[in-house]
């Protein structure tokens, strides 16, 4: 369905733009950018400073912001009649005095909600005939197809590149199957990892099936003699191919130093992340993430050298860790196999070129989840806990009733699955994983949460800074951070990424209120605290008073769209009343 064509997909355009007005005002106020006031009960109003009043029904947070329902938003300007709203671009428009932003940041900004609100029309529509047990009962990447956005940023689909077509052709909520995109690359021009490098064909055989391989392997014997025996063989997606590599490579095309082979292979489906694709032809072997040089969610989504180069080690690292630890029996880490960085040398020579600029050419086979489940287990990214039908169902309540538990039960389980043993890692081992709804996959057995699965572990994994923890090798190569920082790994990664959105579905759905949710999370953190020595938590103290409010839409409101050399990092809001203390303190 083309945009525009028909009353049905107007229909789902108005329907994504109230969802995203909704999500707007609710994680803006959560940012401390926007100030609504209660109005009594559940109903709310915003006034803007150029004399627009939006009225909306919503529930407080106790992690500070609001739930807004989208149905029934209205906007009134000055003496105007109030009127039905349904435009998050409006709502930003109106508030550029309120955002403090300046013209060129928000027009980037809005530039990308254009974007995401286009994608989103293409997810309504894909929902509209679902309903959350159908939805529940899919897992892996076919359930990734069909979840929201990301939950806190506004501008969660912005993919700044891609055209209709594009979305058709690459995007999760399309459900498409894409064929990777081969090239043979000299070995001086590529950095290697795990069991990749000249000649080498184990990872060829994770993407292609015998006669795939056969005929990738004759057309590169046709195309490239020179480099049928000690060249490199990497995939790149296609999109990036036709967009990025053929021009940007050009150097090394036309000395042969580079050839393209064509596309050969598995038929792979994008996750939720994009970059990454699951194998859908033969789902045990290895997902595939690839570098695309589009800008969505937070930054430019290219391929890191240092991501590929040492993601085989920290993975290697990380599982011995995790295996060694009886506390840390139901984690499952899904590590790299090996990758491929190709370093495009005029960028290089630079020395500070725009990181988008320097991270074109790039690929990495990780594990499949498959083989770490048994047979009557499956997998679900944790963003599929706080993802509802168009209904408002959320898919949670399948799971739970398929379980036979209590809600609470239920909760307790998932929390002593996630949180504790997370937190665990952090306290005992020093390390964090930046545990959002994308990286931290749930095993459901039965209904019930049995063990998690922890992806990226090359990027989204850093160490504490401090002599105390006897990292080796690999781990010593990890970001490092002060632990008051590490901990929002946990804290703001899961806590106020993840559960802050799953609480209000638990009320509305099981009646569960959400200082009951909090206090159950509490209890199971607390029983954790108490079963080991206070030096151990000391440093990582999740029930502080207050904690920093780390936030997403202030910086891409800040810096537009970016271009430096480096990823730009969040921004800081008010101080976060942390709701945790409360839980803790009443049952003491």
């Amino acid at each position: 369905m083309n945009p525009g064509e028909t009353s049905e997909w107007r229909e789902h355009a108005r329907l994504a733009g109230r969802r995203r007005l909704a999500q707007a005002i609710g994680e803006l106020s959560f940012e401390g950018l926007l100030h609504p006031r209660s109005l009594g009960g559940d109903r709310w109003a915003l006034d803007l400073s150029d004399g627009t009043l939006y009225r909306f029904t919503a529930r407080p947070s106790a992690w500070g912001g609001l739930h807004v329902d989208p149905a029934g938003i209205t906007r009134r300007v000055g003496d105007g009649p109030e009127e039905p709203a349904e435009s998050p671009v409006q709502l930003v428009l109106d508030a550029r005095a309120t955002l403090g932003v300046g013209a060129d940041a928000l027009a980037e900004f809005l530039e990308e909600l254009h974007n995401s609100l286009l994608a989103e029309t293409h997810q309504c529509a894909r929902l509209s005939s679902l309903r959350a047990p159908e939805l529940a009962s899919l897992s892996g990447a076919a359930l990734e197809q069909h979840l929201d956005g990301h939950p806190k940023l506004v501008a969660h689909r912005g993919r700044v590149g891609w055209g209709v077509a594009d979305l058709a052709a690459y995007a999760p909520e399309s459900a498409p199957r894409v064929h990777l995109h081969w090239l043979v690359v000299a070995p001086e021009l590529a950095r290697c990892s795990g069991v990749a490098g000249p000649g080498r064909l184990q990872l060829v055989d994770e993407s292609c099936d015998a006669d795939a391989r056969a005929r990738l392997l004759e057309q590169l014997h046709a195309r490239a003699p020179g480099l049928a025996q000690g060249g490199v063989l990497v995939p790149v997606h296609p999109w990036q191919w036709q967009h990025h590599l053929a021009a940007q490579y050009i150097d090394a095309l036309a000395r042969g130093a580079i050839v393209s082979l064509g596309q050969f292979g598995d038929a792979y489906a994008p996750r939720l992340s994009i970059r990454t694709l699951a194998d859908a032809s033969r789902p045990e072997r290895a997902d595939v993430k690839l570098s695309l040089t589009i800008l969505n969610t937070s930054c430019w989504r290219g391929l890191p050298g240092e991501h590929v180069e040492q993601g085989v080690g920290i993975g290697a690292a990380l599982r011995r860790r995790v295996h060694g630890d009886p506390r840390l029996r139901g984690v499952h880490v899904l590590g790299d196999l090996g990758g491929v960085h190709v370093p495009q040398p005029e960028f290089e020579a630079l020395g500070a070129a725009p990181y988008r600029l320097r991270e074109q050419l790039g690929a990495l086979w990780r594990e499949s989840a498959d083989p770490h489940l048994g047979p009557e287990e499956r997998e679900v990214a944790a963003a599929a806990l706080q993802q509802t039908d168009l209904h408002g169902e959320p898919l949670l309540r399948t799971w739970v009733e398929q379980s036979g538990a209590s809600i609470a039960a239920w909760l307790t389980a998932l929390f002593e699955r996630t949180a504790v043993p997370l937190y665990h890692l952090l306290c005992r081992h020093g390390i964090g994983v930046i545990a959002h709804g994308q990286n931290l996959g749930l095993v459901l057995r039965g209904g019930l949460p049995a063990a998690i699965l922890l992806r990226d572990v090359h990027g989204d994994v850093r160490r504490v800074a401090d002599d105390d923890f006897d990292h080796e090798p690999a781990l010593r190569g990890l970001k490092a951070l002060p632990a008051h920082q590490v901990v929002h790994d946990l804290y703001t990664g899961y806590f106020v990424s993840v559960l802050r959105f799953v609480a209000p579905l638990c009320e509305r759905s099981f009646g569960l209120p959400e200082r009951e949710f909090l206090r159950l999370l509490a209890r199971a953190l607390r029983d954790y605290c108490d079963s080991v020595p206070r030096e151990t938590t000391a440093r990582f103290d999740l029930f502080r008073p207050e904690m920093e409010r780390i936030c997403l839409n202030r910086a891409r409101l800040r810096i537009g769209h970016g271009g430096g050399a480096t990823r730009p990092l969040p921004a800081l809001g008010p101080p976060l009343h942390n709701p945790l203390v409360r839980e803790v303190d009443d049952e003491r």
